[in-house]
């Protein structure tokens, strides 16, 4: 089985973003400690090991020398308390925990179209705590359920329902673009869309049910923002979108899009491979979506997610439960009902998915067994329409992965040659994080001949 994270404590993630170790970080900690006229405080690499494991809760003084640090205000430590305070370090404080009502949907759209674009190298600053993830399931549960009261806008600029359905058509453009643009071009147009969406949300005049679809469109848009900053690298603006979006869908009640923006917290975990909380997240998806009309595509998301999470957990029994419920539920039909958001999960998304989950098991034969009669027996250029630039960059980091793990060396340098020139063109940031895993696994392999000539020519190439 592929190795994965574990639980990281918010902790640790703020720790890895300054780059310091535990005993570096314990010095700066102490010596802010002091500065700020606390005394004297022991500068253990111990003491920070055990702050981060979630066993030992830091003393108060010790968390206002933390909070001084990373730039949170003394108000918020004592507001949040430990450890949901770290959050505020990230960012997300106000996405996590303000009220869930119309307002605070539209400020947190307002927000995630106004944040300036990065990308992040160190740590990822995921939701990370158990309990913080199961209350933030539960706290969005309730929203839904109670229905924030609607705000009308008092704009001059009135619309109705023609307008939208306009908007919701470029979405939908937007979502075919990405399937031959990729990420990278289509980002701008993205971010923009999201912006544009939110403003009219905020400042248009129009009915209730008007109202209620434009905030629906803008949970939608801002959660492909997030999926598009996710793609290259920006992990923080994709969290705080898919956020925004959960937000937004509460106040429009719509329970779809909702569980939707759920669903991409896990999987933004599962591609970093930090699983823990992934199943609290796709449970209250599925209990949302449980009193609505069901959607075969959106109802195969949850199922193939919770694949992917058993894999990285180990679980084989449950990855083959979980792969043969997706395959069912999306052969159902008809296919009306189903959001545009999952548009893109097809019965072979669906495949190389389960592919996928097989190569995280370390079940090599079971692996090929889905991702080659999609992507053939040799590297090669693919005419299934079906099948992305990004789901063949996927597919040749999978299958390579699978071939290094079981030690056939050929042809796994076979189908990782073909992994840079691509990864140049889109800049794909799970791609470059899994083509990382492909180089580690090699690693292992270094003293084969075709191995290190491969990993000879990768270290010549990043120094160009």
């Amino acid at each position: 089985m592929d190795a994965y994270r574990t639980v990281r404590h918010p902790l640790a993630l703020l720790r890895d973003g300054t780059g310091l170790t535990h005993g570096a970080y314990a010095q700066l900690v102490a010596e802010t400690h002091a500065a700020l006229g606390f005394g004297n405080m022991a500068a253990r690499r111990e003491k920070v090991a055990r702050w981060e494991s979630g066993k030992v809760i830091p003393e108060a003084k010790a968390q206002l020398a933390m909070a001084h640090v990373h730039g949170v205000p003394r108000s918020e430590v004592l507001r949040l308390g430990w450890p949901d305070w770290l959050y505020a370090a990230t960012g997300h404080s106000e996405l996590l925990t303000a009220p869930w009502t119309w307002d605070t949907a539209l400020q947190a759209l307002d927000r995630t179209g106004k944040a300036t674009s990065r990308s992040v190298d160190r740590g990822y600053q995921a939701l990370s705590c158990e309990e913080g993830i199961a209350d933030l399931a539960a706290s969005w549960l309730d929203a839904v359920a109670a229905t924030p009261r609607w705000q009308p806008a008092e704009g001059h600029q009135r619309i109705d329902g023609s307008t939208v359905d306009l908007l919701e058509q470029r979405q939908l453009q937007l979502h075919a673009l990405v399937a031959t643009l990729g990420s990278l071009a289509v980002r701008p147009l993205a971010d923009a869309e999201q912006r544009t969406i939110s403003d009219l949300v905020r400042s248009a005049s129009c009915d209730r049910a008007t109202s209620a679809r434009l905030l629906a469109l803008a949970a939608d848009a801002t959660s492909f923002a997030g999926l598009r900053a996710f793609e290259l690298g920006d992990n923080m603006r994709a969290q705080a979108a898919y956020l925004a979006s959960l937000r937004a869908a509460a106040a429009a009640g719509d329970p779809q899009l909702g569980a939707y923006g759920m669903t991409l917290l896990a999987r933004q975990k599962i591609d970093l491979h930090d699983v823990v909380g992934t199943h609290a997240l796709i449970d209250a998806a599925e209990r949302l979506c449980a009193h609505s009309r069901p959607s075969p595509r959106l109802s195969a998301h949850f199922a193939i997610t919770r694949a992917l999470t058993s894999a990285l957990q180990g679980d084989r029994e449950a990855v083959e439960r979980h792969i043969d419920a997706a395959r069912t539920l999306h052969s159902a039909s008809p296919h009306d009902d189903d959001p545009s958001c999952v548009d893109w999960v097809t019965p072979e998304s669906i495949l190389i998915q389960a592919g996928n989950a097989y190569v995280y098991l370390g079940d090599r034969t079971k692996a090929m067994e889905y991702l080659l009669p999609l992507f053939g027996s040799t590297p090669a250029t693919l005419t299934n329409p079906a099948i992305t630039q990004r789901d063949i960059e996927f597919g040749n980091t999978h299958i390579a992965l699978a071939y290094a793990a079981s030690g056939e060396m050929d042809m796994a340098i076979e189908w990782a040659r073909k992994i840079p020139p691509a990864l140049n063109k889109s800049q794909s940031y799970p791609v470059k994080i899994y083509f990382q895993r492909v180089l580690t696994k090699l690693n292992e392999h270094r003293r084969t001949p075709v191995v290190r000539e491969f990993l000879k020519e990768q270290k010549l190439a990043q120094k160009v």
